[in-house]
């Protein structure tokens, strides 16, 4: 667990992927986030489940909805509920 505001860890495919929140948008359920991924990692797609761990050890399941590019790389999602 990650304990700095904005920070977050992404857990998808086994992977723990340290990352942080780029933005929340408008109160739709979705946000921003981007990614620290590894060299050669493969990159969440749309669709993709996993689960964000906030920097306070709260736990959220999302859905990928976009990928925007970026360095590091920016996903969209969108919360589906608690983790």
């Amino acid at each position: 667990m990650t304990r700095e505001f904005g920070r977050v860890v992404a857990h998808f495919g086994g992977a723990v992927i340290h990352g942080r929140i780029a933005a929340l948008e408008g109160g739709r359920g979705l946000m921003r986030v981007a990614l620290d991924l590894p060299p050669g990692h493969q990159k969440p797609g749309e669709g993709d489940e996993w689960v964000l761990e906030m920097h306070d050890g709260a736990r959220f399941r999302v859905s990928v909805t976009g990928r925007l590019g970026g360095e590091p790389p920016e996903f969209r999602l969108r919360l589906l509920g608690r983790g």
